[in-house]
């Protein structure tokens, strides 16, 4: 058996990155998930109700500084965050296990894969800001 890609999501709901190794702990991979997005009232949304964040790219720098589209979080990352979720949009870190819809891994077999298709949909996307 071999491991073919190990992909962190630092921020729930957008794009995130190939990394070449990760820290496994018992809640997952370190850095994974471990910012939301929340609109003005304060709740966590997601890709499912506003799928153009899957259209911005959050990395985790060589301090583990969140980046968004290579950029730190700044007035500008904000305004394209709000653009897509509406005023009062913020990030929030939630280090618990609450921030996993279910488990904090998964793990895809080459046979799941052929058998399902793959989900590259986090990958390819135009940025969120040029999507209309």
């Amino acid at each position: 058996m071999y491991v073919a890609e190990i992909w962190r999501y630092p921020v729930k709901s957008m794009a995130g990155e190939l990394v070449r190794n990760a820290n496994l702990t018992p809640s997952g991979i370190d850095g994974d998930r471990v910012i939301q997005v929340q609109d003005g009232r304060g709740h966590t949304v997601t890709s499912r109700t506003f799928p153009r964040l899957l259209g911005l790219h959050a990395t985790l720098d060589t301090h583990g500084e969140l980046l968004i589209d290579g950029r730190p979080w700044t007035d500008e990352v904000l305004a394209n965050v709000r653009a897509i979720v509406g005023p009062g949009a913020h990030l929030v870190k939630d280090d618990s296990l609450d921030r996993f819809d279910i488990l904090p891994l998964l793990i895809a077999t080459d046979g799941a894969i052929a058998a399902f298709g793959r989900d590259r949909r986090r990958e390819h996307l135009p940025r969120a800001d040029s999507v209309p």
